[in-house]
């Protein structure tokens, strides 16, 4: 394992050690202008503010703007506070709910938002945010602009720093908009880093797409940030692993990662495997654990988020981002009750000025704790290679470098049964050696690694038997997904998320030989 940032990040919690002076040519120029000392900056594998290491402890925060008269304004997403309405209606009364909402995310224990601006509509005007209102990204350019100034201004006030996510701009609309919003506010240090696209495996408009499209496409969102804002930080949000068949974060030139884990099973080793394998600064963007406090008691979310940030810290995080500030309203169980402020009663921010409808969960009330851990040294969690414990088959394979027919550590394999209904993961050893686990039979198959090819291909294997009570047509439990699959049945603790039973992830009753898989360097 990587001892990745242990260091800097001791420095953070404990403020003993400053920032070395060995950083990138544009940082240099850069430190010794007083204009550029609040923006933040990358300094090896953490950020840093002037001589400071700074940490983003970061909540992420949908918002809406609203076309309210001449004028726009950011309001917060429609289901915080009231669930079905907007609390506010006027500009005025508007910035005051996001003061409200921002002092309250300070006093928990943040110092960093992520700004989800991402959602947009389009017609025959074009791009448009579609709220109560509709603010259009052409005709209403100048105004949405002033808008950010304001939700920038409060965001400093507050002492917090912010991360911009926007629709990607695949589009010359979307980054003419994209452009102008990096020429308006390049010197503005509240603003940190921008996102340009969310969950690429989720939300790329393209059905398929090469590594080598990827890295064109992230390349020139790049240069677009170094011309117009260059003193501010460019992100993409991954997902799973799985990113890498086409959105590889280890060839893309992304300032810093950020990726987005939430199942209990998967986060440790999605953890493990972006801190081993991605060589580049790296934060959890987002992870949350959903809990109404009926079917999932509201302390779980606490033992889930204090688990999730000291693994993180354990491998190397320089960062870590909830999802998010309150709960969503009329979604799935997962998305509705990730946040922390429930919609049941009023809190009151600490100096008095601002109620809020919602109470808060206790997790809410931990974030202020977490900067107390001291990183210890990381271990490899005991489902790794089979995430998600399932039973009845497991294929076995190598995964060499086509060159010099060396084994490839960190490749990753994905398994598909008949009708894509299931997929599965897992990762190769320091062998090359991979074992994929699954329930039901994989025909469709993809691999690739860190700056290597990509191989998709269908294979119908031959299995042997090891348990003679199955056959391939008897096995049960086929077409279990993992959101169905709990965390539960694996611990050795109710209250330690991440110990599993080590006995239940290394058993099959049927067994298939992929043989030697070669991939190439991209070059």
């Amino acid at each position: 394992m990587k001892n990745i940032g242990i260091v800097s990040v001791l420095s953070f919690l404990f403020g003993t050690i400053l920032y070395s002076s060995c950083v990138d040519k544009n940082i240099n120029d850069r430190l010794g202008n007083e204009k550029y000392e609040e923006f933040v900056f990358i300094d090896g594998n953490t950020f840093a503010v002037g001589d400071s290491v700074f940490f983003p402890m970061m909540v992420n925060y949908k918002v809406e703007p609203l076309k309210i008269g001449n004028e726009v304004v950011i309001s917060p997403a429609r289901y915080y506070e009231n669930t079905t309405e907007y609390e506010a209606y006027t500009k005025s009364q508007v910035l005051d709910q996001i003061k409200g909402h921002m002092q309250l995310m300070k006093e928990m224990g943040f110092n960093s938002i992520r700004v989800c601006m991402d959602v947009l509509s389009r017609n025959e005007h074009g791009y448009y945010y579609h709220s109560q209102t509709q603010a259009y990204l052409k005709a209403d350019e100048s105004l949405i602009l002033n808008a950010i100034d304001d939700f920038l201004d409060i965001a400093n006030e507050k002492g917090l720093k912010v991360m911009l996510l926007i629709k990607p701009p695949f589009e010359d609309e979307l980054k003419n908009f994209a452009i102008a919003i990096l020429k308006h506010c390049a010197n503005n240090p509240t603003l940190f880093a921008y996102d340009f696209m969310n969950e690429p495996l989720y939300f790329d408009p393209a059905k398929e797409r090469s590594k080598e499209d990827a890295l064109d496409i992230v390349s020139g969102w790049k240069e677009m940030v170094d011309d117009y804002a260059p003193h501010q930080l460019f992100t993409i949000g991954f997902s799973e692993p799985i990113e890498v068949f086409e959105w590889d974060p280890s060839i893309l030139p992304v300032d810093f990662v950020q990726f987005h884990t939430y199942h209990p099973l998967r986060v440790p080793n999605e953890i493990w495997w972006y801190a081993n394998y991605v060589n580049k600064p790296w934060i959890i963007g987002e992870t949350s654990f959903s809990v109404d406090n009926d079917s999932l008691d509201y302390n779980m979310q606490t033992y889930f988020m204090k688990e999730v940030f000291q693994y993180a810290l354990n491998c190397g995080a320089a960062g870590f981002g909830w999802w998010e500030f309150q709960d969503a309203y009329d979604v799935h169980f997962e998305a509705q009750y990730s946040g922390l402020l429930n919609h049941k009663g009023i809190t009151t921010t600490a100096d008095g000025n601002h109620s809020i409808l919602g109470t808060m969960k206790p997790a809410a009330n931990e974030v202020k704790n977490l900067k107390h851990y001291t990183p210890q040294q990381p271990w490899q969690a005991v489902n790794y290679y089979n995430m998600l414990g399932y039973s009845n088959i497991v294929i076995k394979g190598i995964v060499l470098d086509a060159q010099n027919k060396r084994p490839i550590e960190g490749a990753v394999v994905r398994g598909w049964n008949e009708d894509w209904s299931v997929g599965m993961n897992t990762f190769t050893n320091k062998e090359g050696v991979f074992t994929l686990y699954s329930n039901d039979e994989c025909t469709h198959f993809e691999v690739s690694a860190p700056g290597m090819s990509k191989l998709k291909f269908d294979n119908k294997l031959n299995y042997t038997t090891i348990d003679s009570n199955y056959t391939i047509d008897s096995l049960p439990n086929r077409k279990l997904e993992y959101h169905n699959i709990s965390y539960k049945p694996f611990l050795l603790n109710d209250t330690i998320l991440f110990h599993f039973d080590a006995s239940l992830f290394d058993k099959a009753k049927i067994e298939g030989d992929m043989g030697i898989l070669y991939l190439e360097k991209i070059k």
